[in-house]
Parts: C-alpha cells; sequence; structure tokens
C-alpha cells in the first residue's frame, strides 16, 4: 500500500540513516503564500532504500496534497523510466522551506530527477534550478509563478533554470495603485514576461525541457540511453485471428436471426459496421475486426431483446439467464485460478475484467426504470459475458505455461490499486480532465470487487487501466487548443515507441497477446486520444506481464558534456503565449475515446 504521510506524522530527521541507502539533496523553487508573489528556494531530499514499493513524504511547513502526489508520481516514474521494479524500494521525500509554499506540482520534475540519481547513484549541479510537473510518460508539463521563481533561483547561485517547453512567455498579473487627490485608485493589469530576457539581466540562462531525461543532462551530465524496437504483428495473426473468426461467426449467426425480425433499414447501421468489421479481418488487423464486430453483436442483441421481451417476466428470465452466465463464468474462473502462469495470466485477466463489467451492467439493467435503457444494459452485459468466454477460448493453445504465484498477483493488484487511487486523488487536486478520473474511478471499484472475488488477473489489469486514464488526464492539463493536435502527435509518437519496445522485451519470453491487441487497436484508430490511450496500455499491461515474468531491462545511462542551452530562434520555436487549455477541444476528443473504449472485445 502506497503511504503519503505529511510531516505531523512522520518526523524522520534528514540526517537519519537508513539501511543501504542512496541520498540526494536538490533545490527546487517555489512561490511564497500570501498576498504579494514572491519565490522561494526549498531543499528536498530523496532516499531510496530496499523495501516494498512505499512512499514517505514529510514537509516542513506544511503543504497541500499535491506534493505528496507530486513525490509517488516522480517515483512511479523514475522506476518506469529506469526499467526497474518499484516494489523492490522504498522512498523518503523530506521537503524543507524557510516559509510556507504554496502547495502545488511544480516541484515534481525536479523530484523524479532526484530520485532518478538517488537510484543510479548520481551527483545533482547545484547551479542547475528547474520548474515543472512530471507527466506519467516523463514529459514536463506547465507551472505557474515562473518569473518569481527564476529570480529566487538566481538569487541562490542559479546558472541554469529549466523550464517546461513552450512557457517561455508567460503572464503575470501586477497590482497598480494610482494617488489622485485624497482618492487612491487600485487596478490590476496583466501583462507578458519573456523569461528567457529575464534571466539575461538575472545572469541566468533559462531553457525550455520537454522530458525528465533532457532535464537529467543538466543536471547529472547523463542521459538514459534511447532504445529503438520494431513490433511485428504478423507474428501473433494466428493467435488474435482465433478471437476474430469465432466472433465473426457469432455475429453472422446473430444478423441471420435478427434480419427476420427487423426492417432493412433498420439493418442498414449494423451491416455497415460488420462491412467495416470485414475489412479490418481482411487487412489483418483481427483484434480491431474483432471489436467492430463486438459492437455489431451488442447492437443486434438490443434489437432482438426489444422485438422478443415483451413481458416483466420474460424480462426477469433474461436477467436469470444472464446472473447464471455470470456466476457460471465466476465459478470457472476461481476454481482454475490457481493453474494461472505467464501466457495465461493475460487470457485470465481480460475474462475476469469484462466478466466484472457484464454484472455492473446487469446491475445497471435491474436497477433501470426505463425499459429501453434496460434492455440496452442488459445486451451489453450478455455480449460481455461472450466476450470473456472468447478470451478463454484461447487457453488449449498454451503450450507451455511457466505458473504464477497467486499471491505474487494478489500483491501486485493490492499495489497498482493503490497506485491508482492515489493518482486519481493527485489528478484531481490538479484539475485533471474529469471525464477520464470518473473512468479511472470506475477501473478502481471493479478493481476492488474482483480483488474481494479473489479475481487477482482481472483486478491488477483494472488497476492499469485506472492508471492510464488517470496519467491521462493528468497529460491533458494545460493543453492550448492552437496546439493541441500537434502535441498529441508527438505524445502518441513517443507512446508508440514506448510500446514497441516494451512488447520487444516481453516477446523474447512470454507471448504478449494483450499488449499486442491493444497495440493494434491503437494503430488503426483515428481517435487521438484512443491511439494515445491504447499505446500506454499496450505498454503498462507489457511490463506488468514483465514484472510478473521478473524480466528486468534496465535504461542505460549514457554520461554526455554538460549540454549548452539553445539559440534564442531555437527557444522562441513552439512557443505558448498562455496555458489556458483548448478545454471545449479537449472535452470533445475525451468524449469520442469514452465512446470509443467501450467498443473494445
Amino acid at each position: 500500500m502506497i503511504l503519503l504521510i505529511i510531516a505531523v506524522t512522520f518526523q524522520t530527521p534528514v540526517s537519519a540513516q537508513f539501511i543501504h541507502e542512496r541520498k540526494v539533496v536538490i533545490q527546487a523553487v517555489a512561490v511564497k503564500t500570501g498576498t504579494k508573489p514572491e519565490g522561494a528556494v526549498i531543499n528536498i531530499t530523496v532516499v531510496v532504500t530496499p523495501g516494498n514499493g512505499e512512499v514517505f513524504v514529510s514537509t516542513s511547513p506544511y503543504t497541500e496534497i499535491d506534493m505528496q502526489g507530486s513525490a509517488q508520481l516522480a517515483a512511479l516514474t523514475a522506476c518506469d523510466l529506469l526499467g526497474i521494479d518499484y516494489m523492490k524500494y522504498d522512498f523518503f521525500y523530506t521537503i524543507h522551506a524557510n516559509a510556507p509554499i504554496v502547495g502545488g506540482p511544480s516541484a515534481g520534475g525536479v523530484m523524479c530527477v532526484a530520485t532518478i540519481a538517488a537510484l543510479k547513484n548520481l551527483s545533482i549541479k547545484r547551479d542547475v534550478f528547474m520548474t515543472g510537473m512530471i507527466y506519467p510518460d516523463g514529459f514536463i508539463g506547465p507551472v505557474g509563478g515562473i518569473p518569481y521563481k527564476l529570480e529566487a533561483a538566481a538569487s541562490h547561485g542559479a546558472k541554469y533554470f529549466l523550464i517546461p517547453a513552450g512557457q517561455r512567455i508567460v503572464y503575470v498579473r501586477e497590482t497598480k495603485i494610482v494617488k489622485n487627490g485624497p482618492f487612491i485608485f487600485e487596478s490590476t493589469v496583466t501583462k507578458p514576461v519573456d523569461v528567457v530576457k529575464l534571466g539575461e539581466k538575472l545572469g541566468v540562462k533559462v531553457v525550455e525541457v520537454e522530458t525528465v531525461n533532457q532535464a537529467l543532462e543538466y543536471y547529472t551530465g547523463y542521459k538514459l540511453e534511447q532504445k529503438n524496437a520494431t513490433v511485428n504483428l504478423t507474428r501473433y495473426s494466428n493467435i488474435l485471428k482465433k478471437l476474430a473468426d469465432k466472433m465473426k461467426k457469432e455475429a453472422e449467426n446473430l444478423y441471420d436471426i435478427i434480419s427476420q425480425i427487423t426492417t432493412k433499414d433498420e439493418l442498414s447501421n449494423i451491416k455497415k459496421i460488420m462491412e467495416e468489421a470485414q475489412t479490418e479481418y481482411n487487412q489483418g488487423r483481427y483484434y480491431t475486426a474483432t471489436s467492430e464486430w463486438f459492437t455489431a453483436m451488442i447492437k443486434m442483441r438490443y434489437i432482438q431483446y426489444e422485438r422478443t421481451i415483451k413481458t416483466e417476466q420474460a424480462l426477469e428470465n433474461e436477467f436469470k439467464r444472464v446472473q447464471k452466465d455470470i456466476n457460471n463464468m465466476l465459478g470457472y474462473l476461481n476454481s482454475t485460478s490457481n493453474s494461472v502462469g505467464l501466457e495465461s495470466f493475460q487470457l485470465y485477466g481480460a475474462a475476469e475484467e469484462r466478466i466484472t463489467i457484464a454484472q455492473n451492467y446487469l446491475n445497471k439493467a435491474e436497477s433501470s426504470s426505463d425499459v429501453n435503457t434496460a434492455l440496452y444494459y442488459l445486451a451489453y452485459a450478455r455480449e460481455r459475458v461472450e466476450s470473456a468466454r472468447l478470451w478463454l477460448s484461447l487457453l488449449p493453445g498454451i503450450k507451455e505455461d511457466v505458473p504464477l504465484g497467486k499471491q505474487e498477483i494478489k500483491r501486485r493488484a493490492q499495489l497498482y490499486l493503490s497506485q491508482a487511487e492515489s493518482m486519481i486523488v493527485y489528478a484531481s487536486s490538479i484539475y485533471g480532465q474529469k471525464d477520464l478520473l470518473e473512468l479511472a474511478q470506475q477501473d478502481v471499484d471493479a478493481g476492488r470487487t474482483q480483488l474481494d472475488e479473489g479475481l487477482y488477473c482481472g483486478a491488477a489489469l483494472s488497476a492499469i487501466n485506472a492508471i492510464t486514464k488517470a496519467s491521462l488526464s493528468i497529460e491533458l492539463i494545460g493543453f492550448p487548443s492552437s496546439q493541441i493536435q500537434e502535441l498529441l502527435q508527438e505524445k502518441i509518437n513517443a507512446s508508440k515507441k514506448d510500446a514497441q519496445i516494451a512488447i520487444a522485451q516481453l516477446e523474447k519470453h512470454v507471448t504478449p497477446i494483450l499488449p499486442v491487441a491493444y497495440y493494434e487497436f491503437a494503430e488503426t484508430s483515428k481517435d487521438p486520444i484512443t491511439k494515445l490511450a491504447y499505446f500506454k496500455l499496450s505498454e503498462r499491461i507489457a511490463k506488468l506481464i514483465g514484472v510478473l515474468a521478473k524480466i528486468h531491462q534496465h535504461s542505460k545511462l549514457v554520461k554526455v558534456n554538460h549540454p549548452s542551452a539553445p539559440t534564442f530562434e531555437e527557444s522562441y520555436t513552439n512557443t505558448i503565449n498562455t496555458r489556458v487549455p483548448g478545454f471545449e477541444v479537449v472535452v470533445s476528443i475525451v468524449a469520442v475515446f469514452i465512446a470509443l473504449w467501450k467498443r473494445r472485445m
């Protein structure tokens, strides 16, 4: 369990000795509380010890919850970037300031750099300062109060001041007081500040950075080696084709049935979906084709129910039938869970996750006061049961499977669910995208249910789903509407590369069925948020399986010359003149993503 403990309950002094500790001290910048904005330098001590994946935070004076969240996210991201098993360490963060500071995520990037340095025994340069929140994918996000933080850093000997990319021009508010006779007039004006030019006046080189890796170069003279890999989806075609063939057959059979009880006009949309599925199938994109047929199945099942269920008793009988199917599936999963291995973990996880969704939708159907809504939820529940059964149908194809301990899977699931819950709290405190956070909470609730029912594989996957969505809600903060497509594409490219590397590392030891399926779904999606989400999901699941398989591909550190700051022209490229999010654009894109997320088989 992740523990976020404030100074009142955790008062370990900086000088305390830990067993086999690795300690790094780094300076960060913040804004003091009060009516007049003023920068402050704070000292952060990071201690890493062998442990069980716990994060302890002490702040003096007390700061808000998002500092706690920043520390946890910094630890998780550092381990992820290094390819290190997070559960083998405990992390202690001690934050000291000379005055109360505004709680905020702006120290997240600094804490992540310090955590990497502690894990790898790197020295931190004292003349480098940075401000920037940390995204779970290692990117640095926008923050406020940069001019005041720059002034504080300059007064403490800074030679380099790293800021999030795109925040060279920021806006500050100034209060002007004008006296006219006995009257005093006070007004507030907003003006732009070029922090690069402000840095020149203060004798500090201001540099825009996009990632933790770039910041690491300035702080330590090292960077993480960039890996390259490609994924050959055709290697797994035979496996995913089995899913598609079974789903296609079921869809065609149901189509024949409902074509007898409805009109051609009502079938036109379904026919179009099935034709799109066939196109994907013909092009070898089998998981995407399966998902399209799954979507058609829900629509057809709903039509069948609407035409055939005419009485309350008939509806009640169908409720009982679907509940019986769910209970039978749960009984099978529980009775065979002791035989789960590295290969079958993915299939059990996919089935357990879907059977929980089926139960949730059945509950919604039973409690719905609207008949049409109840029939739709019932149709979705029934097809989710079938999709769970479909994933389990691949079990006979596994020839060799290394057994996994049930308690090990349970322990991992508990940890990831705790991480997901903490990330949701953190994301909410910094105004992460609300719809995504609601979806993430639903996944956490499902994961907790699965834990209670002994469905540990599903609980782990539900937690990974929640972490992915909560992460996305953070990453969409501060996206300007003028550049949202460009910035999304940059993140998509990076996430695709990371997924390729994770799958390539895993496939040397385990057949990555689920990661490859989600990778394909990302590639074929036209919606940018869906692409980003599924590339990230593919990577995270591949890494989860790798952790269970005790495969840890540690990232290598490469020594570099201390980088020089970019020229004026380079620094000015892609300048973002305001950090006001393109809210309407983000909301509309997320709405499309939510609809597509439910379509995956």
